[in-house]
């Protein structure tokens, strides 16, 4: 699939949630370089939303910026309504942001911290797709919707209380959408990253000894990358995919499927 065009996203109309870094601003390159028209979304990172858009204009894509923080719940209507009215429409949705949490269960044992994560990376999702499909079927009209969950939501470790439970909900949330939206014509799956350098990691896991433990559990041998993600979207986004729905494509080198049992030489 490595730098595949999907000819048939030109000019579909895409909302990708928390593209001003990382994966999202990957995403959001490989779209428009499939001509796509994109809106962007991002919440504290102005200067990097303004990376991503420049980067959407020199491919030669039409690309907007929307503000909004999705822990703001009562506000995430409103903002999904502004960004269907910028191009009359949307053709797909890209749930894409989120926040990694990072805590023992007995640091939060309030569970403060659980609920913030799930506000953001799954109620907020919950809301803009049924907002999108709402919209789709007031339209009479297809839609796609891409959610990028993680390979925490099938297995994790210690510390991943609040994000793997995030993410193990999407999954489900996304099977249960899938079959109740498929009879309108909104197809939505998940898209489940491994191992990804971003910009908050690409430091230490380009560390000799990091680098060596994660990429010697990896069939491939080596990290992902954002232009892999993209990709991995794109497709999902695309008619290639016409006939996937409430699937989950993990895209980890072979993590997950390696497993923790020991090497066999």
């Amino acid at each position: 699939m490595s730098n595949a065009m999907f000819s048939d996203l030109r000019d579909k109309r895409i909302l990708i949630t928390g593209a001003s870094s990382g994966i999202g601003a990957g995403m959001a390159k490989t779209l428009a370089a499939n001509g796509c028209r994109l809106v962007l979304h991002y919440n504290r990172n102005r200067d990097g939303v303004e990376k991503t858009l420049s980067a959407v204009h020199e491919l030669g894509a039409e690309a907007s910026a929307l503000q909004q923080d999705f822990a703001q719940l009562d506000d995430v209507r409103a903002f999904f309504d502004q960004a269907w009215s910028l191009y009359s429409g949307l053709d797909g949705l890209v749930n894409n942001a989120g926040i990694v949490t990072k805590c023992l269960s007995e640091k939060d044992p309030a569970g403060t911290k659980f609920a913030q994560t799930l506000a953001v990376n799954l109620q907020a999702p919950y809301l803009l797709s049924t907002a999108f499909a709402q919209a789709c079927r007031a339209q009479s009209q297809a839609g796609v919707i891409v959610n990028n969950s993680s390979i925490h939501g099938q297995q994790t470790c210690e510390w991943f209380a609040a994000y793997a439970a995030s993410k193990a909900g999407m999954d489900a949330m996304t099977k249960v959408q899938a079959v109740e939206w498929g009879q309108y014509g909104v197809r939505v799956n998940v898209l489940a990253p491994g191992v990804v350098p971003v910009e908050r990691t690409e430091t230490i896991l380009s560390q000799p000894a990091m680098k060596q433990k994660w990429e010697g559990a990896m069939p491939v041998g080596r990290y992902g990358t954002v232009e892999d993600m993209g990709q991995a979207t794109a497709f999902l986004l695309s008619d290639s995919s016409a006939w996937m729905t409430g699937a989950n494509l993990t895209v980890d080198g072979g993590l997950i499927a390696r497993g923790q049992y020991p090497r066999r030489d």
